[in-house]
């Protein structure tokens, strides 16, 4: 995740995964949102370094950065992944989300999507680059907005490509 100006740049340059992408100006943001799609769909919004919102093919949160923190889905449940380092290495340790919690995460991050999805509605929010340049991850973003009604789902699992049933 981006740490200088300059890896905001990196992240429209070399975050080939997302195949179609573009970087917003907010009026409500501190930093530039990148908002990206993968070939198969999945959606993925960066709020600057932090947050960063993933969501599967079928726009299901599968995984994100908050507050300094790794979050995946699992079964449906968010589990937070901590980083801790002791002399001889660093290991993730993970955490499930109590119910509070999760409610309390996913209303903050419907918020915050809505204050997006307003800002370019309202065609308030800039686009500074996109790639290629005839996509539109904006109008995109606001398509799938729309689509969820307004409701962030939890994933079975962190993948990009939703598990079948």
């Amino acid at each position: 995740m981006a740490t200088s100006e300059e890896d905001r740049e990196d992240l429209m340059r070399e975050a080939t995964a997302l195949v179609r992408r573009g970087e917003y100006v907010a009026p409500q943001e501190i930093d530039v949102v990148t908002i990206g799609y993968r070939r198969n769909g999945a959606l993925s919004i960066f709020f600057g370094q932090d947050p960063v919102y993933q969501f599967n093919d079928v726009g299901q949160f599968r995984r994100g950065f908050v507050d300094g923190d790794l979050l995946k889905a699992d079964g449906g449940r968010l589990v937070q992944m901590r980083r801790e380092r002791d002399a001889a290495q660093m290991t993730l340790v993970s955490t499930p989300l109590g119910d509070v919690a999760q409610a309390e995460l996913i209303v903050k991050m419907e918020w915050r999507l809505s204050e997006l999805a307003e800002s370019i509605e309202e065609d308030v929010a800039t686009c500074s680059a996109v790639i290629p340049e005839d996509a539109n991850p904006a109008s995109e973003f606001l398509a799938w907005w729309r689509d969820t009604q307004m409701k962030i789902e939890i994933a079975s699992a962190p993948n990009v490509v939703a598990p079948k049933a």
